[in-house]
């Protein structure tokens, strides 16, 4: 090989390192650039996610901030602090309903719950039983939730241990958790005193250690009371003033049917979580509401809006809190008022003796608003109570709803409650649910 050849040779061998080395430095600064790049992304996603959720945490701890709040409206109180109601007292029951308010009260305008209510408009109380039941609870919150609604569930105890993220749920979203009994005996009102108030007080219990807070209203089995319950029950009892008798049909279209032709302002709607059709009317009544101008809210949102007095151990159910005009607008005191403009204006010829008879009137006409007030205060109460001393009426078997007892109630074995339960049943057989022993129905 000539000295040529060999020079020749080498020149290659060195290209081709100097190739090599290229690639590589090539190879080391595409790594780098990506890794750089890599690294700009992650500062600026950190940067982004620290900035929003410093903002949440700032949103938060303001709406933690205005909680503990009294509204004033006129010469009445409503302490809607989120306390709980102490079952030895009989006060005035302080609901769940967590209010923001500023020095200037805009009742179009109040916060409440994670939402904006406008206390001037209607509103209804949805309200579920026999929960919680898993997926049916949590799409009726996802419908709640859609159209800043919030509702009121009554829960079973002994269920609340296999559903305790749907009922964290309902209580951080703002949702009312509501006691409904211990197993939902529906011979509970012809049981002893002790034994009926054990069955609210471990359902309280157990609500306050997943949820954090204590229920502040119950609801009967059934809605059945008696005096051995009027005893027992300290708590603010809760009625209905429509009954959807879902559990019977478990029919959507129903149920749906039965909201629309009743509802009014004030009323409070009786459901049940453990059917899918429940579920399915839900999801069509909440955006039909919503569109005819009713706001949803829980039966504590709604005592609190009313200005209601709500007592507990007073022996009485309340099935509605309908809107009350304030006394200065009704139509007796615009009419006192035009008597005695007309007096003022017509008769100055005898001015001491027309205004002794215009404030005569004035207190006739006081005085008869004030009776009419009261006979219907006590027509409605008296109505609520005959409500609640009606007939159980047995719900039939259905095909289409097998109930599976959760692993707390199988272990409870309480035989007074295993026709509501339909435990042991033989393989196949069809189950014949009573979810809630419902009273018959009556008129509102």
């Amino acid at each position: 090989m000539t000295n040529a050849e060999k020079q020749e040779r080498l020149e290659r061998h060195r290209r081709a390192l100097r190739k090599k080395k290229a690639r590589q430095r090539a190879y080391t600064y595409r790594m780098i650039a990506v890794f750089g790049v890599l690294a700009v992304v992650f500062i600026i996603w950190k940067a982004v996610t620290g900035i929003t959720g410093y903002i949440t945490d700032s949103r938060q701890q303001k709406v933690d901030a205005m909680q503990d709040i009294e509204i004033n409206k006129g010469n009445d109180s409503i302490d809607v602090v989120g306390q709980t109601f102490a079952p030895e007292t009989t006060a005035v029951v302080t609901t769940e309903a967590t209010v923001e308010t500023t020095e200037a009260y805009d009742p179009t305008h109040v916060l409440s719950n994670g939402r904006y209510v406008d206390t001037t408009k209607p509103m209804v109380a949805l309200t579920w039983d026999d929960g919680p039941n898993g997926s049916t609870g949590e799409k009726i919150m996802d419908a709640l939730e859609a159209y800043n609604g919030r509702g009121t569930f009554f829960l079973v105890g002994n269920r609340i241990d296999d559903y305790a993220s749907e009922v964290k749920r309902m209580a951080a979203n703002g949702h009312e958790v509501a006691n409904h009994s211990w197993d939902h005996d529906t011979s509970l009102s012809k049981k002893s005193a002790d034994y009926i108030r054990d069955e609210f007080e471990k359902t309280n219990a157990k609500i306050l250690e997943v949820t954090g807070t204590s229920p502040a209203l119950v609801r009967l089995p059934g809605g059945i009371i008696t005096d051995a319950v009027r005893s027992s029950v300290t708590q603010p009892m809760i009625f209905w003033s429509i009954d959807t008798i879902d559990w019977k049909t478990k029919d959507a279209q129903k149920t749906i049917d039965s909201i629309e032709s009743q509802v009014k302002d004030g009323d409070i709607v009786l459901m049940h979580e453990l059917y899918t059709a429940t579920q399915a009317a839900s999801e069509v009544v909440i955006p039909w509401l919503a569109q005819q101008g009713y706001q949803m809210v829980t039966v504590s949102e709604l005592i609190a809006f009313r200005n209601a007095e709500v007592v507990g151990g007073n022996g009485k159910q309340y099935s509605s809190f309908p809107y009350v005009a304030p006394p200065e607008t009704t139509a007796a005191a615009v009419s006192g008022t035009a008597s005695a403009n007309v007096s003022e204006t017509g008769t100055k010829a005898q001015p001491k003796e027309t205004a002794s008879e215009t404030k005569k009137s004035e207190q006739s006409t006081t005085k008869a608003s004030t009776e009419v007030e009261t006979s219907a205060t006590e027509t409605a109460a008296a109505s609520t109570e005959a409500n609640a001393d009606g007939d159980v009426i047995e719900a039939p078997a259905q095909e289409d709803d097998t109930y599976v007892p959760t692993s707390a109630q199988e272990a409870q074995k309480v035989s007074e409650t295993a026709a509501w339960m339909a435990v042991g049943q033989a393989p196949g057989a069809v189950s014949n649910v009573q979810s809630d022993a419902i009273q018959a129905a009556a008129p509102n």
